[in-house]
């Protein structure tokens, strides 16, 4: 057991560090049809856009990065410290990974009306921990004699399809409006409702004292069947076929407006995935709710240990912790995500922007603000950067390129370069890469529409 927390530890270590699922390279790449997917009222000047496979991806943790699970050992070697990489936690530290694989979508423009069709799959990994929950894993209680510790983590594991129709407009030259509807079928998911697990190790005799009132849902991710069988049958960022139309549906929204000031001023604002999944199929739901006592110095450390025989141990947590299951329906809210952007061109082939983003998820508000430019150095090759301030760190530069040949448009982003020339230390890691056919284009007048030349 204490083989595979460690390597579960190791493995989300690995990523870089922000709270948010933000995208915000893409917003500024209006040329492309991946900028729709953050307003949906962007759409390039194009009668037919055919987009292929593409995917986006964002692995982020905070406060512990790969070079704090490193040290130097004795013979020159590194070695995994785990003792050094829970010294760098915080108080509270979030993992969180998201994937959208994005498979198929259309957009057809018919004058000033655009519509467009897509579908995604989605994943979301999150678990916000206290430092005291690996404290106890893998340094155990005899440190906390005298204590009631906190160290139930908060947990929401999910995937679904995304099956999506937009329309944006053209209500005057100078204002586009879009919306997209979007039908959501659930994959799997396991989200914990209640988290408080209270652990007290008593001074004198030793006695553990746990007050919980833990809740955790599941739809056919989370298989248990005692302390001796406890299964995760979630495949992150895998998907069969039979999943195509599942039970477990739900409904969610897009909005946005772009609004042209001129020739060469922009503003834009968005909402994002408004929406929540009702899950129904092979639910079941896990209460531990009570306080619970058993006397021993440093039972949660044995638990973990390989050395130790687990059969007594299991027997007297039978015993003591009586978890109770019920089938009860649920449903799940997702990040709602906004934008709110100004871009200003600064010459035909050459614009600066900025953006504010905020995304709400599970009770918390989490912003970012950053800055881009993108120019066209070629007629067939347009070149990007990023700057941004999130999670109370200013080391996010971030790269974008989009490259046309012929009707082919191929993407790709990321919110910081960092991360590949200093992975130990990296704080965030994230890449959008796409493939688009654009038929078509539309020649517009800058002087009647507000357009930028160059970039739609």
């Amino acid at each position: 057991m204490q083989k595979i927390l460690l390597i579960l530890f190791i493995l989300t270590s690995f990523v870089g560090t922000t709270l948010a699922q933000e995208d915000l390279a893409t917003h500024f790449m209006r040329h492309t049809w991946q900028a729709n997917r953050t307003n949906p009222a962007f759409f390039p000047d194009y009668k037919i856009i055919v987009g292929l496979p593409g995917a986006y991806n964002t692995l982020l943790v905070t406060n512990v990065t790969y070079g704090d699970l490193i040290a130097r050992g004795e013979d020159g070697k590194d070695v995994l410290n785990i003792d050094q990489a829970i010294a760098k936690l915080g108080d509270n530290n979030v993992l969180r990974s998201n994937l959208d694989i994005e498979t198929l979508s259309l957009g057809f423009r018919f004058g000033k009306v655009a519509l467009s069709l897509g579908h995604s799959l989605r994943f979301n990994a999150y678990m916000n921990y206290p430092k005291t929950m690996p404290q106890l894993i893998w340094q155990g209680n005899a440190q906390f004699i005298g204590q009631e510790v906190d160290f139930g983590p908060d947990v929401d594991l999910y995937g679904y399809q995304e099956f999506a129709l937009g329309l944006a407009v053209d209500v005057t030259p100078a204002i586009t409006i879009g919306g997209r509807a979007k039908i959501l079928a659930g994959v799997g998911n396991i989200s914990s409702e209640r988290t408080s697990l209270r652990l007290r190790t008593d001074s004198d005799i030793y006695q553990l004292e746990l007050n919980a009132d833990y809740y955790v849902n599941s739809a056919g991710a989370l298989k248990y069947d005692g302390f001796d069988e406890l299964t995760v049958s979630f495949d992150y960022g895998r998907f069969d076929y039979e999943e195509l139309f599942t039970s477990n549906t739900g409904f969610a929204f897009d909005l946005g407006v772009r609004l042209r000031l001129g020739d060469n001023l922009e503003v834009a604002a968005s909402a994002l995935d408004i929406g929540k999944v009702n899950w129904d199929r092979d639910v079941t739901n896990y209460n531990l709710n009570g306080t619970f006592e058993y006397e021993g110095l440093d039972l949660a450390q044995n638990i973990f240990e390989d050395t130790v025989k687990a059969g007594s141990i299991i027997d007297t947590l039978r015993e003591v912790y009586d978890v109770t299951e019920t089938s009860v329906n649920y449903s799940t809210t997702l990040p709602a995500r906004f934008y709110l952007s100004g871009r200003y061109r600064l010459r035909d082939n050459w614009t600066a922007a900025g953006l504010v983003y905020l995304e709400r998820y599970r009770d918390e508000v989490n912003t970012a603000v950053a800055i881009g430019s993108n120019l066209d150095v070629l007629p067939i090759l347009n070149l990007g950067a990023t700057y941004a301030f999130r999670s109370e760190r200013l080391d996010n530069l971030g790269l974008n390129a989009t490259l046309l040949l012929g009707p082919v448009q191929l993407m790709a982003a990321t919110d910081n370069i960092i991360t590949v020339f200093r992975l130990e230390d990296s704080h965030s890691a994230n890449l959008r890469v796409g493939l688009n056919l654009l038929f078509g284009k539309i020649k517009r007048e800058a002087a009647a529409t507000g357009s930028l030349p160059g970039f739609y």
